[in-house]
């Protein structure tokens, strides 16, 4: 070790910065080079002009290649610095040796090279990666004339390198999409319109004729008189881009055929050099032809559809995209008595039931803006003045882009079937009222308009007043806001699966009271599939409820009651060993240790009303303070699995006692030790569970010379309450414990995972705490 200020005969090393400094304080005595004092005038001279050099540079020195290097090769060596200061070459760079290898061979023998923008594969961030540089390797001659080493002074550039080739790969890139863009494309310069590009497009628009080096003129000369010359013209004088739509243009596309008629919607855009000079044109456009025949053949269409739907007996319309009626057929002048005309716009609202106007009016805009079929029955008054329904069905009409034109529909009457649904209402109400008498409440949910048919007793369960409960958002409205996202999601789940629903959730009335509702109901579809309507039942189950809540304030008030017992456990036995100390403390901390482990395993078994606890929960509750204490050390892998309570007691005060020995003696009482948890089960009968304690990474495990009392706690509480095996061993890399026993409560059996463990089985593989 020594400092260039008060070691003699260093100068050579001053400044530097960061490099200077690793070499002024390293102890070289392990190096190739040996200590700097003996370095020869030759190696010094060198050392100091890297050293000072603000270019990446590195000096290898001797038979051996001793490294030397410059803080702007430091941050090209990455993660290696400064470990490879004073170290040999090759061993700093073994995954590039064989590609630098000739080259340091030719300057050890005299030869100097100079590479540019080289590939190599380096790992100096812990990881292989492609990179380039541009350097030279040249000899540096000793103070005998021979090659003491080499010199390289080097410059990586493969942020360089990889621009170029990005560049490059861009330029290709832009000219396929021009090359192959759908669009005509097409670039004349110079007044005389000289073309320079031209697309696929393009030349398929004009015949895939030669045009390149050629004016306009001499390419396209059909276009003389068709003002499209005139106006390349303008645009080049004028730097003003032209847009046209639906031009038409005569062109000769065969020789052997007839000039023929193009549409084409286009922009002629001036391009501009450095000092704003016009020096040539770029046209892009679409060649719209087919639209443009397909717009004249739907006017054709558009007029023999009129003609047919004027004599057809049914009520036909047409709206526009905004949803006003714009066609009529003349049958709406036979059924209201007059003009069909009156209809157009919102005429059609003369003669809707005053009734049914607003939710007829609903569900058509509802429709429009959603762009679905709409079908609903509405009461009309005819021309007699007589109440008739009608069935409005109408189905979107889209262009063959996909933009929105607005609704065809028609309207049928079905005023017989209409009173025959009306009759079977009656039998349904009489239904209604039997179901009544059983305290059960009824309803029909029409899911096409949102609205609810339902019983007299489903109004008085929910509270509802006159013009209430007619609409799926009064249900919700009644319902309490903790309960709404469950339902609602329990609904979609319904629409997509087998139609079923079995809910329960509480309701707010009026006067402020809460209620609990049971809800059994069925889902059916239309002759197409989709959802219709959703039948079902209410109970009111507030009663039945309250019972329940008995019932578990009486279980809760147990289990209270228990975990007072165990801390007057812990409080007895404190004050039993109060004031002792020495092996009588140790014995109190282990006492307390089991006693707070069998309460956390406790913990997890209430919050599960004792009907069983899920093992990797039991696991997580158990080894929490030993995670906070040993960070992510600890690898859980294994089924979804539910024991039963005493068998999830006793796995609990088992790993209780293995995490306290790994904490103590074991791979939790150093920074690099791990513990691994894994559990399977086998099919038999009844099924067989096992799960393996494996430690690694700790201190040299040595058999104990005799067996405490966790060993025994684990041994005879595993054996006895899991009537199975356990298997204790202490191998040197790490204590491993084996436990095997029936397995009478298997987890396909769990109806319900608790909050904790449902978090804990977003993943079948945990890192505790990662």
């Amino acid at each position: 070790m020594f400092d260039q200020v008060t070691t003699p005969g260093l100068y050579f090393l001053a400044g530097g910065g960061e490099a200077g400094a690793v070499m002024r304080s390293m102890d070289w005595s392990a190096s190739p080079l040996g200590q700097p004092r003996n370095w020869p005038p030759s190696l010094r001279t060198v050392v100091s002009l890297l050293l000072n050099s603000k270019f990446p540079m590195f000096l290898a020195w001797g038979p051996e290649l001793g490294f030397l290097y410059n803080d702007g090769y430091a941050e090209i060596l990455g993660a290696k610095h400064p470990q490879a200061m004073g170290c040999r070459f090759e061993a700093i760079w073994p995954e590039i040796w064989h590609s630098i290898e000739p080259y340091v061979s030719k300057a050890l023998a005299g030869e100097a090279t100079f590479h540019e923008d080289l590939p190599l594969i380096m790992r100096r961030k812990g990881f292989d990666e492609q990179v380039y540089f541009t350097f030279s390797y040249s000899p540096v001659r000793d103070e005998t004339g021979g090659i003491g080493g080499m010199f390289c002074a080097c410059t990586e550039t493969t942020k360089e390198v990889e621009a170029r080739a990005a560049l490059k790969a861009d330029k290709e890139y832009l000219q396929r999409l021009f090359t192959q863009a759908p669009g005509i494309m097409a670039m004349v310069t110079g007044p005389e319109h000289i073309f320079r590009l031209a697309n696929a497009s393009y030349l398929e628009l004009v015949g895939s004729r030669d045009l390149i080096g050629k004016t306009v003129r001499e390419a396209l000369p059909e276009l003389e008189g068709q003002d499209l010359l005139e106006l390349l013209d303008r645009v080049y004088a004028t730097g003003e881009p032209y847009v046209g739509r639906e031009v038409p243009m005569v062109l000769q596309r065969r020789h052997d055929a007839p000039p023929e008629t193009r549409y084409v919607d286009f922009v002629y855009q001036p391009v501009m050099d450095d000092q704003g000079q016009v020096t040539g044109i770029f046209a892009e456009g679409h060649d719209v032809t087919d639209r443009k025949r397909a717009e004249i053949a739907l006017r054709e269409s558009e007029e023999r559809f009129r003609t047919v739907a004027d004599s057809a007996p049914a009520l036909i319309w047409m709206s526009d995209e905004t949803g006003r009626i714009v066609f009529a057929n003349r049958h709406y002048e036979t059924l209201f008595g007059s003009p069909a005309s009156n209809v157009e716009g919102e005429g059609w609202t003369q003669v809707v039931h005053p009734e049914d106007l607003e939710s007829f009016h609903a569900a058509y805009l509802n429709a429009l803006e959603r762009r679905e079929p709409v079908s609903v029955n509405v009461r009309v008054r005819d021309r007699e003045g007589q109440t008739r329904w009608l069935r409005c069905e109408g189905v979107p009409r889209f262009d063959r882009d996909g933009q929105f034109l607005g609704f065809t529909g028609c309207n049928v009457d079905i005023s017989e079937s209409k009173l025959a649904e009306i009759a079977l209402r009656h039998s349904e109400e009489r239904l209604s009222t039997a179901l009544d008498i059983a305290a059960l409440g009824t309803f029909d949910w029409n899911l096409r308009d949102n609205t609810v048919t339902a019983s007299e007793r489903t109004r008085v369960i929910f509270g509802f007043g006159e013009g209430e409960g007619g609409s799926a958002e009064d249900y919700f409205g009644r319902m309490a806001p903790d309960d709404c996202e469950r339902v609602a999601s329990e609904i979609e789940a319904t629409l997509r699966g087998n139609g079923r629903l079995d809910t329960e959730y509480r309701i707010r009335l009026p006067d402020g009271s809460i209620r609990h509702v049971a809800s059994l109901s069925q889902l059916y579809r239309d002759d197409q599939g989709q959802p219709d309507r959703e039948v079902g039942v209410f109970e009111d189950v507030t009663e039945r409820k309250g019972w329940e809540e008995h019932q578990r304030l009486l279980i809760n008030e147990l289990n209270h009651r228990v975990k007072n017992t165990l801390a007057t456990v812990q409080a007895i036995a404190g004050q039993s060993f109060r004031g002792m100390s020495g092996e009588a403390a140790l014995k109190l901390n282990s006492f307390n240790d089991r006693l707070f482990a069998l309460s956390r395993a406790h913990d997890v078994l209430t919050r599960e009303n004792w009907e069983g606890a899920e093992l990797r929960e039991i696991i997580m509750e158990v080894l929490e303070p030993y995670h906070r204490q040993a960070g992510k050390r600890f690898e859980i892998d294994g089924p979804r699995l539910r024991l039963a309570p005493g068998m999830a007691l006793a796995l609990a005060m088992a790993l209780h006692e293995l995490a306290t020995n790994a904490a103590k003696y074991g791979a939790l009482s150093v920074s690099s030790g791990r513990v691994t948890i894994k559990w399977t089960t086998a099919g038999s009968s009844p099924p067989l569970f096992m799960l393996r304690w494996e430690e690694e990474g700790g201190p040299t495990v040595e058999l104990p010379t005799r067996r405490g009392f966790g060993t025994r706690l684990i041994e005879r509480m595993l054996a006895n309450d899991l009537s199975g095996e356990v298997r204790l061993s202490y191998e040197p890399a790490g204590v491993t414990c084996v436990v095997k026993a029936p397995l009478m409560n298997p987890a396909a059996d769990a109806p319900e995972l608790s909050k904790a463990t449902q978090q804990a089985e977003t993943s079948r593989r945990v890192s505790y705490g990662s």
